[in-house]
């Protein structure tokens, strides 16, 4: 074993290359533009624009809905919106009112618009989201209890306007406690592999209890825009992207804090945006409150998605706010899900304040495939409860079987976070290290644990800065071709630990103390 104890190591430090002129409040009214600014992602990736639709409205008023309390508006919307596709397509107006509704089930070309001053409530009715639809749940396709805003196999949709969906998310999350909690209905992830899809049958209709309906699910669509909503107490997930592709999310806020009953018990998986196996995706100006991550990339579950095959792929993300994300959560996060791949995502402009996680890889053996080419920078943390940022291989435990999955070339630049349990933690696993890993201009202030870093290769550090009141500052365990510059390790004891047997080529800026 190679163990090397580094005392009072202080390297040249130059300063951290960060804008000054970044502001946290990217949600504010008047920092949002209307026009959709161009994409610089690092990889190809199509100009995405707004879906347009034909110049006629639709008022659901005309067809019979009201706002009226305890009257179910679900066939009013609906004429409303059969009337509207039939005509060609156009918008399908919410106007200002209190209105209650079961599932919308949207078609191509509409536009479904919620003015200002208009809050749509969706009844705590298990039954009232009859029949089941398809939709995959945990990374599993399945049939469940039809989603709030559905749209399958439709082009050119949006769901807009500065109005509110809102659901009851106490009564749904007493209601998961009830049923989802270990129930085999309730977990299709766990007999996917036993069973055929057609058997997958969850919500009473088929015979048993299933899982909370999502807010917003366009499923294997295209060309897609959700822009300027509010949704408030989502009960699982709010916006889920599924098999789609051209897909704009902007300027939405989603409120989705804990219940009565708190975080830990009741209120996983509520999710703000959530990306699976989608392709050609903007989000941009969210505002993300929600105890669940705030924004997800995913692609399949173990078997299931890595036999559908579909990755998430052209991806950007940028210019938005996570506060108070809970349950272990993130403010950007990919996996834990990631079976089908994922690939070419761009992540810049953010600021994340009481998430328990900042940045965050998450996977696991049985997933496979390959996480690759992802950019992240330009992004400002602060109170972080658990790790700043995270590589964790490891989501559910190491006696996990089944095909490694691998991440690579992963770039993070230009990142500050003031107070954090742990600063990073990087973990892979003992087949498949994490490998090709480039971070620059890292400064993590006042954090308890510095950064673990563990079966890595092949990773550069430039210009970091890393405060640690437990402990080394960086610990190297198992690293190989590591390069060191421009760092200022400031730990309760040695600065820089480096051990493991497998240890080798790490090459330290030559400038330092006692080199």
């Amino acid at each position: 074993m190679i163990k090397k104890k580094i005392k009072n190591l202080w390297i040249i430090v130059i300063a951290l290359i960060i804008p000054n002129d970044f502001t946290p409040d990217v949600h504010a009214q008047d920092a949002v533009p209307r026009k959709i600014a161009s994409i610089d992602a690092p990889f190809d990736m199509p100009r995405l624009k707004r879906p347009k639709f034909p110049d006629q409205t639709f008022n659901i008023r005309d067809y019979g809905a009201k706002a009226k309390k305890g009257f179910i508006n679900t066939e009013a919307i609906a004429k409303t919106i059969k009337a509207c596709s039939e005509a060609g397509g156009g918008t399908v107006l919410i106007p200002a009112g209190e209105w209650l509704t079961g599932p919308i089930h949207l078609k191509s070309n509409i536009n479904l618009r919620i003015t200002k001053g208009a809050v749509v409530h969706f009844p705590s009715e298990p039954k009232t989201y009859l029949p089941v639809v398809p939709d995959r749940i945990k990374g599993v396709e399945c049939y469940n209890y039809s989603p709030f805003i559905y749209a399958p196999n439709v082009e050119n949709i949006a769901i807009t306007g500065k109005g509110m969906l809102k659901a009851e998310g106490d009564w749904w999350w007493e209601w998961a406690l009830k049923y989802e909690r270990g129930a085999k209905q309730g977990e299709p992830r766990r007999i996917a592999t036993k069973t055929t899809l057609s058997r997958r049958n969850y919500g009473k209709g088929a015979g048993a209890e299933g899982l909370r309906p999502s807010f917003i699910v366009p499923w294997k669509s295209k060309n897609i825009l959700v822009e300027g909503i509010t949704l408030k107490n989502v009960p699982l997930w709010a916006v889920r992207a599924v098999y789609s592709k051209n897909i704009i999310v902007r300027d939405i806020s989603v409120l989705s804090v804990a219940g009565r009953h708190g975080i830990e018990a009741v209120s996983h998986n509520n999710a703000g945006v959530c990306l699976s196996s989608c392709k050609n995706a903007l989000i941009e100006y969210p505002h993300i409150e929600t105890t669940d991550d705030a924004i997800v990339v995913r692609s399949g579950y173990n078997e299931d998605g890595r036999k559908i095959g579909i990755p998430s792929e052209n991806v950007v993300v940028r210019h938005f706010t996570a506060k108070h994300i809970g349950t272990g959560s993130g403010g950007i996060v990919f996996g834990s899900e990631t079976a089908g791949g994922i690939r070419n995502v761009y992540v810049h402009d953010a600021y994340f304040e009481g998430a328990d996680r900042g940045i965050r890889f998450k996977t696991e053996r049985g997933r496979g495939n390959i996480v690759e080419n992802i950019y992240i920078e330009n992004i400002r943390m602060k109170s972080i409860d658990y790790e700043a940022i995270t590589f964790n291989t490891y989501y559910t435990g190491p006696d996990v079987r089944g095909p490694a999955p691998l991440i690579r070339n992963i770039h993070i630049d230009s990142v500050e976070c003031d107070g954090a349990n742990t600063a990073i933690r990087m973990v892979g696993l003992p087949e498949k290290w994490l490998e090709n890993l480039w971070f620059n201009d890292i400064k993590i202030t006042n954090s308890k644990s510095g950064a673990l870093l563990k079966r890595i290769k092949n990773a550069h550090f430039d210009n970091i800065i890393l405060e640690a009141s437990k402990g080394p500052a960086m610990t190297i365990f198992d690293g190989f071709q590591i390069t060191l510059k421009n760092m200022n390790l400031q730990g309760e004891d040695e600065p820089l630990m480096i051990k493991g047997s497998e240890t080798g080529a790490i090459d330290v800026d030559p400038s330092a103390d006692n080199f």
